[in-house]
């Protein structure tokens, strides 16, 4: 068995692949999708963050039962609940830093509910504290669509969070949730560093001076992140990488790593796959090649800061957040 040393601090396989397709897709065996149980277990993986991405309301409406953005996260955690019960001989939901060792000790790995795009709470901040409740520990604070707490990056970079959204990340201060900038404006980034009291993260995103798109960061908020103590999570799309291209190379993920670290330090360095959200030809294939990415960050960084990126840093900040 590999040693467990890979945090992930984003992925899509929840909602995009296996929910609306229990029958057929698990996260167990899906050959078809990028990551699975069994190829993460001998990938080395330690930590996976399972994003619950919550689709556009009028989607919601057109596809599926659900009322609204509420309605769909709980279907969406009680989809992932029913996973991870299915798979405890292989992983175990994490809700504390002090679970996450035990199930290190154990030799299995760890699973974090989190949720990309937080309007289901909708101006509601009690509804925060539920999602606590359910396990989730970590939020990307807006997906491509304006919300309740602000807006995304792609419409208006230049409009912070709005008085709910500086409400929610007070209170996800206090409960112990993670706040994530990826997606959000520039505007909103900056309300973040200026509210936050605790480490926030970008937990899929790459350098914006290597790949000039909206959704990776520039060096100043590099530098603020690092400031904040918080990471930045490489994002595998190979256009968030190298302009207008369709192929993902080891070597590019590593160019952004070696980037950011000279930038802004090794510290804030993490990985953030974005596995089945994204549509690139992967030179690594899926989760099963990520010996690979260790690979090339070999070639750039020493062993001691390897092991930053792909799971030290992580580790650091989720203890230093959710406690």
């Amino acid at each position: 068995m590999n040693k467990m040393r890979f945090i992930d601090l984003h992925c899509d396989t929840v909602v995009c692949e296996v929910m609306g397709n229990e029958d057929s897709k698990n996260l167990r065996s899906n050959p078809t999708g990028m990551l699975d149980l069994l190829r993460m277990k001998e990938a080395g993986c330690l930590l996976q963050c399972f994003a619950l991405y919550i689709p556009p309301m009028k989607r919601i409406a057109s596809t599926t039962g659900e009322a609204d953005e509420w309605d769909f996260f709980n279907d969406a955690a009680d989809c992932y609940d029913r996973q991870i019960a299915a798979n405890t001989d292989l992983i175990r939901p994490v809700g504390k830093y002090a679970d996450i060792e035990k199930n290190m000790a154990d030799g299995i790995m760890s699973s974090m509910m989190t949720i990309e795009n937080g309007e289901p709470l909708n101006g509601k901040i009690e509804r925060l504290d539920e999602m606590y409740r359910r396990g989730v520990r970590l939020i990307t604070l807006t997906h491509n669509q304006e919300n309740t707490l602000g807006y995304p990056n792609c419409l208006e970079p230049d409009a912070g969070l709005k008085p709910f959204g500086i409400e929610t990340v007070r209170r996800m201060n206090e409960l112990g949730i993670i706040i994530d900038t990826a997606h959000l404006s520039d505007g909103g980034f900056w309300d973040v560093v200026k509210y936050s009291t605790k480490p926030f993260v970008a937990s899929h995103s790459n350098a914006r001076e290597l790949c000039p798109v909206m959704r990776n960061l520039t060096d100043d908020m590099l530098r603020a992140v690092a400031d904040k103590g918080g990471m930045v999570g490489l994002n595998y799309a190979a256009d968030f990488l190298v302009d207008k291209t369709r192929y993902t190379y080891c070597a590019d993920i590593a160019r952004h790593a070696r980037y950011m670290a000279d930038k802004a330090g090794v510290d804030i360095v993490a990985l953030g796959s974005d596995f089945d959200g994204i549509s690139s030809t992967l030179e690594f294939g899926g989760v099963e090649g990520l010996g690979m990415i260790e690979e090339a960050l070999n070639r750039c960084f020493t062993a001691d800061e390897v092991d930053k990126i792909t799971h030290l840093n992580a580790l650091r900040v989720i203890k230093d957040t959710v406690g």
